[in-house]
């Protein structure tokens, strides 16, 4: 598959993903430094309370975070490259559990600013309070690329040879499958992260 087509097709089922999961939001960015778990964990650590954070793991990895978020607490008073050091570990071990409560793979913390487009315009309509224009936006996105989509497959279906023949099955693929998973989102039947 071209990469250049299969990135445009993983983009706009992110941008769409994005704003039907709110729930998930921090699906794009929650190992970001500057997402909304590290904001959450940063309040804990100033509030020296664990409130801020319990929201971003199961229960079942509450203790496991309690354990840290008390050494952190207590090596923080040490000195400042101590403090660094402590709040890293409890960043650390904050998005590494929240990532497994979401099925997904813990890859470290990325640098602020890492987080996609997609994430910050659903983040900025959470914190205007409207989503009309982001929703008006992705709609049109997801309308063009499946028409798109379904074109490339409708003039290929005609193909003389087998390299055509190729090309033709290669977007038939992508076509269908980006509308099966296009529908498993809508229908909250989507898998993974």
């Amino acid at each position: 598959m071209n990469t250049s087509r299969k990135t445009k097709q993983i983009i706009t089922l992110a941008l769409f993903s994005g704003t039907l999961l709110w729930s998930s939001v921090s699906f794009a960015h929650c190992d970001s430094l500057d997402g909304p778990v590290i904001e959450d964990a940063r309040e804990a650590l100033d509030e020296q309370s664990l409130r801020p954070v319990l929201k971003w793991v199961g229960t079942e990895d509450e203790d496991q975070l309690k354990i840290a978020f008390q050494s952190t607490i207590e090596v923080r008073n040490l000195d400042p490259k101590a403090r660094d050091l402590a709040d890293q570990f409890f960043f650390e071990t904050l998005v590494r559990l929240h990532r497994a409560t979401e099925g997904a793979p813990y890859t470290g913390l990325q640098p602020a600013g890492s987080a996609s487009v997609a994430a910050k315009a659903a983040d900025k309509a959470l914190a205007d309070g409207d989503v009309d224009a982001l929703a008006q936006k992705l709609g049109d996105n997801v309308t063009k690329f499946v028409l798109t989509q379904f074109h490339k497959v409708r003039k290929g279906a005609d193909a003389e040879t087998v390299a055509e023949g190729r090309e033709f099955v290669e977007n038939y693929v992508r076509y269908v499958h980006s509308i099966e998973e296009l529908h498993n989102i809508i229908a909250d039947k989507h898998v993974g992260h």
